[in-house]
């Protein structure tokens, strides 16, 4: 468990404020209409666009993160 807590807090520190940044800027010039933007920066990352393959690979991550955490749960749960 205190490997995900590990990877958590470097996500969260390492990507987070990166991610923050990049979408600020974004929803600043109104790039994409709220609630779209997996969508938007899915297109970025498929045009080549630095800052959409990063806020994709960021967010496979943190999807990673979730059922790595939900797994180690599960296990812990039911095997007791």
């Amino acid at each position: 468990m205190i490997f995900i807590q590990i990877a958590v807090v470097l996500f969260t520190v390492v990507l987070g404020i990166p991610i923050q940044i990049i979408d600020y800027k974004h929803r600043k010039k109104k790039a994409y209409e709220p609630g779209d933007a997996w969508a938007y920066y899915s297109r970025l990352s498929k045009e080549g666009n630095p800052e959409g393959k990063f806020m994709m690979a960021a967010t496979y991550c943190g999807i990673a993160i979730i059922v790595a955490a939900l797994v180690l749960l599960t296990y812990r749960l039911f095997s007791m």
